[in-house]
């Protein structure tokens, strides 16, 4: 009954503080052809502000060129306008990762990536990963990653589609980067969130003993991917008495331009089909399609309002340190700034990157993955993880 009662008062003041969260006011705010990034880490004590005191809140702003944004999309094109097959949507983007990978990672650096099946000791659950090692090898590695791709439930991999940026990420971190190879929207058996705890179970009980780094661990996930991180990191918790133990295991979470709210938060509904790459529209789409697949304890598609598959009206009490990132151009801004306020108003640790005319993938796909604002974005993150590895 409290737990209701939380979830309803947390809706109601949702509601009535969305004239502060608009992706307008944030676009709106700067005029200057300069790029920015403003870094807001909270206080202690102070409340979390509204989008646009946020950005004079900032702890720091980091300015570079933003020259890229991807085109319009016709209507016609549109992801939810589409008569293909989910095998059809999955397979037309797989060639390219297939040809991504093989551009972009190097013969050498093949030698760092191992792809394996693990198993939980205790749940015996089983997932299929894909490991990265830094390219250090005579330095032992200071923790594991747990990562947690992107692509909508829909398409993506933990081989190809990220393999150039795991193999970053491990070295920038001097860590084991697990990447998981979670069940997508066209398969029989669509269990992500079992697949993510399966990992996590993993690295936790033996990961570390097995690729000999030490027992540290932190965790990333991308749109989707931070969605099913979000859900196995709380099922983590709830699974495991005293709840704070998670906090001890996991010293940070890194939640790029997350998805938090399946029900849809007004960025992504007053977006329509406005933005590119994705569009709050397919956004909608892909939503319906994941309540679809996931059922309840009733064998009912689930309600997308419910915290079983959206976060943000979850208790988040008990959770690490996080950083969110998001760019103001993204139709997701919304979910990354209420996510960030529930998350403090938990008592958690939370920063916030706010990337100014960021588009959804900045720094990770897209026109904007290699643009300077999107790779120092994308390096700050980094950051921030490798920061509390070697606390």
């Amino acid at each position: 009954m409290i737990a209701f009662v939380a979830t309803v008062t947390f809706r109601l003041a949702f509601r009535r503080h969305m004239r502060f969260f608009s992706m307008t006011s944030l676009a709106a705010a700067s005029t200057n052809p300069e790029g920015n990034i403003w870094i807001y880490k909270s206080q202690q004590d102070a409340p979390f502000p509204s989008s646009m005191q946020l950005l004079k809140d900032a702890s720091s702003n980091i300015k570079c060129p933003l020259l890229k944004m991807t085109p319009s999309i016709p209507p016609e094109k549109r992801l939810h306008r589409s008569n293909s097959s989910l095998e059809e949507l999955y397979n037309s983007k797989a060639d390219f990762y297939r040809e991504q990978f093989e551009q972009r990672v190097v013969k050498a650096d093949t030698t760092r990536i191992q792809r394996r099946r693990v198993q939980s000791p205790h749940s015996k659950r089983e997932t299929d990963v894909t490991i990265y090692r830094p390219d250090n090898s005579e330095s032992k590695m200071k923790g594991m990653c747990l990562h947690v791709h992107g692509g909508g439930w829909l398409w993506g991999d933990s081989h190809d589609q990220v393999a150039h940026r795991c193999l970053e990420m491990a070295s920038r971190l001097t860590a084991a980067v697990v990447s998981v190879e979670y069940s997508l929207l066209h398969h029989d058996r669509f269990n992500p969130v079992g697949d993510v705890i399966a990992a996590l179970e993993w690295i936790e009980s033996c990961g570390a003993k097995e690729l000999g780094s030490e027992p540290v661990y932190v965790a990333s996930g991308e749109s989707s991917g931070a969605h099913l991180l979000m859900l196995a990191m709380l099922h983590r918790r709830d699974d495991t008495m005293p709840k704070s133990s998670l906090k001890d295991a996991w010293k940070c979470l890194n939640l790029v331009y997350g998805v938090f709210d399946l029900s849809g938060t007004p960025s992504i509904r007053s977006d329509g089909e406005k933005s590119a790459p994705l569009c709050g529209d397919e956004l909608l789409w892909l939503y319906k399609l994941y309540c679809s697949k996931v059922q309840s304890d009733d064998s009912l598609p689930v309600d997308s309002n419910d915290a079983s598959v959206s976060p943000l009206y979850a208790d988040l009490s008990s959770l690490p340190p996080a950083l969110l990132s998001v760019g103001t151009a993204d139709p997701l801004l919304d979910d990354t700034l209420l996510m960030a306020e529930k998350y403090k108003s938990c008592n958690n640790d939370v920063e916030v990157s706010l990337i100014e005319a960021g588009e959804h993938g900045i720094g990770h796909f897209g026109f904007q993955e290699n643009e300077a604002i999107g790779v120092e974005a994308r390096l700050h993150a980094l950051d921030f993880m490798k920061r509390h590895l070697t606390k």
